[in-house]
């Protein structure tokens, strides 16, 4: 036998079942968003490559973190980016975004002694990004050049 003081949670239930979608959604969040600064976002790689002095070169740069170095955010704090360049510790990587000037860098120690390369991109809206590659060599720079960054493994 039906009561009728059921009947208004009787013509709910058929309501519930349309939020069902939209509640598995909202529960399946893994939480906040990862950190990011400009087109720098926690989790990604990049391959930046370009060339410069009549040569081909690049880099993977990941982005397992960013930390404020400088007025920048950036994939390293300052001394370990000084420590790394300073004993052209091979193969290191960084990459930092200044929000104020809004350009993005991705540097790199080459595979010689003091060898090393900064891709500059001032427009970091487009895709790929796309800007100058400096090679420098014990600091002084060598050569410029033009040098071209993609997100080869998003964050997630």
């Amino acid at each position: 036998m039906f009561k009728p003081a059921l009947l208004p949670l009787a013509l709910t239930l058929p309501l519930l079942g349309s939020c069902a979608p939209l509640a598995s959604l909202l529960s399946n969040s893994d939480g906040p968003a990862p950190r990011r600064a400009g087109p720098l976002v926690v989790g990604q790689t990049w391959t930046v490559s370009g060339l410069v002095d009549g040569r081909s070169v690049s880099a993977t740069v990941g982005v397992p973190d960013l930390v404020d170095v400088q007025d920048t955010s950036a994939t390293f704090n300052a001394r370990d980016q000084f420590d790394a360049f300073s004993v052209s510790r091979a193969g290191f990587t960084v990459a930092d975004y200044d929000s104020t000037r809004r350009v993005a860098r991705f540097r790199w120690v080459g595979e010689s002694a003091g060898l090393s390369y900064t891709c500059r991109i001032e427009n970091v809206i487009s895709a790929p990004l796309r800007g100058v590659l400096t090679f420098e060599r014990g600091g002084q720079t060598v050569a410029r050049g033009t040098c071209e960054a993609v997100i080869s493994q998003s964050a997630g």
